[in-house]
């Protein structure tokens, strides 16, 4: 693969690590924190709060998924030991 090439396509995967910027609808499956409950829908974007700890904690980041995701997304956060569930253990953590 050439230089420009993987230029091209590096802003593609930064765009989909940061929910905040993507297009449509985006649901919070993370514990309820100030701010921001579980399973609260947002289509013009994150309130600040997510958006902080988005950039403070990079997992939360995991934890705001495209609506189509949802009933899969919710799945995972229900099995022990998955990517998920681990990363809502560490936010929930971080509200102590």
């Amino acid at each position: 693969m050439s230089e420009a090439t993987e230029k091209k396509q590096t802003p593609k995967k930064a765009a989909a690590k940061e929910p905040e910027k993507q297009a449509g609808i985006v649901v919070y499956i993370g514990p309820d924190i100030p701010g921001a409950k579980q399973y609260t829908t947002y289509n013009n974007g994150l309130p600040d709060v997510l958006k902080d700890r988005v950039k403070t904690q990079s997992f939360f980041s995991s934890l705001i998924v495209p609506v189509e995701r949802l009933a899969q997304a919710s799945a995972e956060l229900a099995r022990e030991g998955s990517a998920l569930s681990v990363f809502f253990k560490r936010a929930a953590e971080s509200r102590k």
